[in-house]
């Protein structure tokens, strides 16, 4: 029995053993290089976004009597949690938004997701409509541009809302925000890089970039200037191999909050030189951590390989998936249980794999 346990139990003689355990497990030391120690479910849900859209979310959470059943991500891959149950609200968690990539879903890291909610938090990702692996239509970039940040926003009052969650949630804490690749774009738009689309087609103009011609389609139909779809509740944000440089850069100096970049040097689609470095570098140098992985490819930050193992990140010259899923669920978890305050995280920061290459804060 740990000192914490015995600690907090003098002060609380009259919790059940229950109750107990559970703030052992929100106030004790746990190895982020392992799963948590909380029982988990996962379920679909929908919501109506700020523009009338329905969007399905997938929720990871912590469950006190988790079903027996076990979910099976888009009816065709069978995960190892319980599809359902009942909430655990007898401590308040915090809460992560997730943000896939262009084309991808919900659940396409889902790796990270369940790793994250075994630790304690409420993982929350939307899909994006209009830009998923089942309905992905590229004349709905520009909506998409300014849609993505207010999805993530409104599925965190969606949750803040949701009665089932009542008691597991303080919303004064607000939230962390990880993304990958478009996911990426998102989650720095709402820790503060607005755009700006004067400032933006300048860049595109000398250098090109994804996103550009979306973004000129936008100043002609909507009107040039800023807008600004960043969230103050944000906490810290993980942008995966974040995709967009052209489309944030002028404005990547506004965040202000822990951020965490990781990139893959074998991902030939947000190259480490051409796209991720440059959206590091233009962060403010204090509370910026880069985790650039040796053979990882851009899928390798997601679970694509898991269904579809034709991926080029997939296969030989590649490091492994499941050795990248290790990589960044540790130190994701350390990075994120840092910012709220656990003791023992920078044991884990830098990561200890040589296969990382590491820095912090470098002024730029």
């Amino acid at each position: 029995m740990s000192f914490i346990f015995t600690f907090t139990s003098l002060f609380l003689g009259c919790q059940n053993p229950e109750e107990e355990k559970n703030i052992e497990y929100q106030l004790k030391f746990v190895d982020p290089t392992k799963k948590g120690l909380y029982q988990i479910a996962t379920r679909d849900e929908d919501m109506f976004n700020r523009h009338g859209h329905e969007l399905t979310l997938q929720v990871w959470y912590p469950s006190s009597q988790p079903d027996d059943d076990i979910h099976v991500y888009g009816d065709f891959f069978e995960s190892e949690i319980a599809d359902g149950g009942d909430v655990d609200c007898s401590v308040t968690y915090p809460v992560v938004l997730f943000s896939h990539g262009n084309g991808g879903i919900r659940y396409q890291s889902y790796f990270l997701a369940e790793h994250l909610a075994s630790h304690g938090f409420i993982v929350v990702a939307p899909d994006h409509v209009g830009n998923t692996l089942m309905d992905n239509d590229d004349s709905r970039k520009p909506e998409l541009i300014t849609r993505r940040p207010q999805d993530i926003s409104d599925a965190y009052d969606w949750l803040l809302e949701e009665e089932r969650f009542d008691g597991c949630i303080d919303e004064d804490d607000g939230y962390a925000a990880i993304g990958h690749s478009f996911g990426g774009y998102t989650v720095l738009s709402l820790a503060g890089a607005y755009l700006d689309t004067d400032a933006t087609l300048d860049i595109c103009e000398d250098f090109g970039g994804w996103l550009c011609s979306h973004v000129a389609q936008i100043a002609e139909e909507q009107g040039a200037g800023t807008y600004n779809n960043s969230d103050s509740r944000i906490w810290a944000i993980v942008p995966m191999t974040p995709a967009g440089v052209s489309t944030l850069y002028p404005n990547l100096e506004n965040i202000n909050v822990p951020t965490l970049v990781w990139a893959g040097d074998k991902d030939d689609l947000t190259t480490v030189d051409e796209v991720v470095r440059p959206i590091y570098d233009a962060l403010p140098a204090d509370k910026k951590y880069w985790a650039n992985i040796n053979d990882a490819g851009h899928y390798s930050f997601s679970n694509a390989c898991d269904w579809l193992n034709t991926y080029p990140d997939c296969g030989e010259g590649f490091l492994s998936p499941l050795d990248v899923h290790q990589i960044v669920k540790t130190t994701t978890t350390a990075f994120l249980q840092k910012e709220r305050g656990m003791d023992g995280m920078n044991d884990y920061l830098p990561p200890t794999d040589e296969r990382v290459m590491w820095e912090e804060g470098v002024e730029n």
